[in-house]
Order: C-alpha cells, then sequence, then structure tokens
C-alpha cells in the first residue's frame, strides 16, 4: 500500500500542462526517489477521474476507471502521484468516493493558483477552446456580477479548500502559488516537487511549449468560429477531434504575430480588488492550507489591454485569418510529405521483401536443377 497519494487537482491554467510535461517526462526520475504514477499513462489519469465526474467527460472512450487507480494506489508501496485538473471541480459526493476509495491511504491535495489579473483572461481563452462564444467583456461582466459562476468554483482557492481541505487531515491541503510573470518554469516546478519530497534538481525540461495561449486577434477569430458552427461539432468529442486538432493548434496557436490578451483599463479597479480580497481570505484561514511559495503571488498582476478582442478590427480579422490558413496549409503540407514518405518507405519495404523472396525462390529453383543435374550424371557413371 503507498505509504501515502498526492493528488494534483489543478486549477486550469496554472502551469498544469507544463507540471504535467514534466511529471510523464522524469517518470522514471520520480520513481528513483519512490514517487510513482498510477496506472503508468497520463492518458488513464484523464479516464479515471472522467469515470468519477462522468457526464460529458464520459463521451469518448473510457479505458480505466476511478476503482482501477484508487487499486493500483493501494497495490504498490512508495508516494503516489496523481495529476488531473478535471478533479478541481469535483463536488462534495465526487470528493466523498475520492476520499473513500483510497482509504486507508493518507491523501494530501496539491491545488495550483494564480492571480486573477492572468487568470481571467486566460479562463476566457480557455472557454473558447471549448466552444464558447461568449465575448470578453461579456465575460468580466458575469465574473464580476454573479458569484456563483463555475469560474469561482476552482479558481477561487478559498471554495476549494472548503470542499477538499475541510476533508482531510490538517496541513494535507497544498496551496502551490504560481510565481510572478517572468519567474523561470523551473520555479514552479521546484515548488511543487517540494511538497512530496521529489528532487527537482535530477528533472529534464521539456523541449517545446505546453498548451501556447491565444492572441488577441486569434482568440476573436475562435469565438465568431464557434458562434457560426451551429450545430455542427459538438462538445466533447467531435469538437477536440476537428476544431481544436485542425484549427486550433496548426493555425491559431503560437501565431509569432499575437498580441497578448490584457485587461480593460475599465477592469483593473474590480480585478485588483478581488485579488486583494482573495489574498486576505487566504491570510485568515492561517495555517489551515500549507502554502508553498507565498500569497503575495495571487495579488493581481494586471497586464494592460493594448486593444480589446471586442475591439479588433474586420481588417484585423480577416489579415489574422489568412495568416492563419496560411499556417494550417503549411502544417497541412508537412503532414503529407510525412504520410507520403511513410508510404514510400512501406512501398519501398513491401519490393525488398518481394525481391527477398523472389530471390530465395531463385536459389531453390537453382538448387533443384544443380542437384538434379548432379544426380544424372551420377546415374550415367
Amino acid at each position: 500500500m503507498a505509504d501515502r497519494v498526492y493528488l494534483h487537482i489543478g486549477a486550469a491554467k496554472t502551469g498544469t500542462s507544463y507540471l504535467q510535461q514534466m511529471i510523464w517526462r522524469n517518470r522514471e526520475v520520480l520513481e528513483e526517489q519512490g514517487v510513482f504514477l498510477p496506472l503508468g499513462r497520463r492518458r488513464a489519469h484523464f479516464d479515471a477521474v472522467a469515470d468519477l465526474r462522468g457526464g460529458i467527460w464520459t463521451d469518448g472512450a473510457i479505458t480505466r476507471t476511478w476503482e482501477d487507480l484508487a487499486e493500483d494506489v493501494k497495490a504498490r508501496s512508495g508516494v503516489a502521484l496523481v495529476s488531473e485538473e478535471l478533479l478541481c471541480g469535483s463536488s462534495p459526493g465526487h470528493i466523498e468516493r475520492v476520499l473513500a476509495s483510497l482509504a486507508p491511504v493518507p491523501v494530501h491535495v496539491i491545488l495550483a493558483a494564480r492571480d486573477i489579473g492572468r487568470q481571467a483572461p486566460a479562463e476566457w481563452q480557455q472557454a473558447l477552446r471549448a466552444r464558447s462564444q461568449m465575448p470578453y467583456d461579456e465575460w468580466l461582466r458575469r465574473l464580476r456580477d454573479e458569484p456563483d459562476r463555475s469560474f469561482w468554483n476552482t479558481q477561487d482557492p478559498v471554495r476549494v479548500y472548503e470542499r477538499w481541505g475541510t476533508r482531510l487531515e490538517p496541513g494535507h491541503f497544498h496551496l502551490l502559488t504560481v510565481p510572478p510573470r517572468g519567474a523561470l518554469p523551473s520555479m514552479l516546478w521546484d515548488r511543487f516537487c517540494s511538497i512530496f519530497g521529489a528532487d527537482a534538481s535530477q528533472a529534464t525540461m521539456p523541449d517545446t511549449p505546453q498548451n501556447e495561449s491565444l492572441g488577441v486577434v486569434e482568440s476573436e477569430l475562435l469565438r465568431r468560429f464557434n458562434a457560426q458552427l451551429g450545430p455542427l461539432f459538438p462538445m466533447r468529442t467531435a469538437y477536440i477531434k476537428v476544431v481544436r486538432d485542425h484549427l486550433m493548434r496548426p493555425a491559431l496557436q503560437g501565431s509569432p504575430t499575437s498580441v497578448r490578451i490584457g485587461v480593460p483599463e475599465e477592469w483593473v479597479e474590480w480585478i485588483t480588488g478581488r485579488a486583494d480580497q482573495l489574498v486576505q481570505d487566504l491570510r485568515a484561514l492561517g495555517d489551515q492550507i500549507d502554502v508553498v511559495g507565498s500569497v503575495e503571488d495571487l495579488q493581481a498582476q494586471v497586464e494592460a489591454a493594448t486593444v480589446a478582442p471586442d475591439q479588433v478590427s474586420d481588417a484585423e480579422l480577416l489579415d489574422g485569418a489568412l495568416k492563419a490558413w496560411t499556417r494550417q496549409l503549411q502544417v497541412i503540407e508537412v503532414e503529407v510529405d510525412q504520410r507520403n514518405a511513410a508510404k514510400r518507405q512501406r512501398r519501398q519495404e513491401r519490393v525488398r521483401k518481394q525481391e527477398e523472396a523472389a530471390e530465395r525462390t531463385l536459389r531453390r529453383r537453382l538448387r533443384r536443377q544443380v542437384g538434379a543435374v548432379g544426380r544424372r550424371v551420377l546415374g550415367r557413371s
């Protein structure tokens, strides 16, 4: 049975993609230090939590269940580490199921949090990737005026603590704060590893950026694209398979000319005040929460918007669409070349095998003919 299990539950857009790439890239390094990843595959963690949450999350093929994961935790020794941000939005009922299934293994929860000045625009963009059509200004207004929005259910650390932390042993709820803008990514990894006792310095860093952001123009393009889809490509499987994999990733993400989404001037005061209130609420919890980093990291780091997505002109959108289309075609060209190269390789392999088979056949025939001639010669003598 595991000595303890750490559930890294997100939240989304807090460096989760980076941390997960680091975890799985350095799986063997972690195992050498006594930290194992139950079920052994990244997809298995998602499937297990999707099974736990149910609903839209199970519209694809689920290969592993939450019970599979819990059984693996209890079947192995060492420290278990599970990372899946879908856990963050779990209901009290889901949380009770998680804790009951893992008992008697001690459960720790790791929640990463980033300041709302960066998180609000990032989460609007994330909503667009999930087929949202909501304009940026309306998104911000609803965050301000609707305190029960799902955003706060996962992005307010105090609310997450109230659902998760109050059910854990004291000191088992760890709040991992995302370092300020400009800090090295390795600082987040260092903080993360310190929670479960791994040596962060032994890990190798990822080669490519994960989950690249959309710029102002690209985000507005995606929003308008979503608005005209109608019933086509519904969430979740169809939209991800077609729109994310063939439009967002090759065409809209990673544009060299993209402008980062900032906070419009009229929203700065509210976002700053909301962040300050959150810091006060966390301080009031005292040692009920193990803060890894600093609560000051959660004070608003506002980047002023040079242009809001709602203000992008049609001419700018057209220019952005043409550039995105070009990037998409460049990716398609590479993929077609790769497929053609693979076909040529398979064809050459077939020809090689056919030639080898023909050569073997010819050799057998020659051996038989030589043998027949030899027997005739011997018969005459």
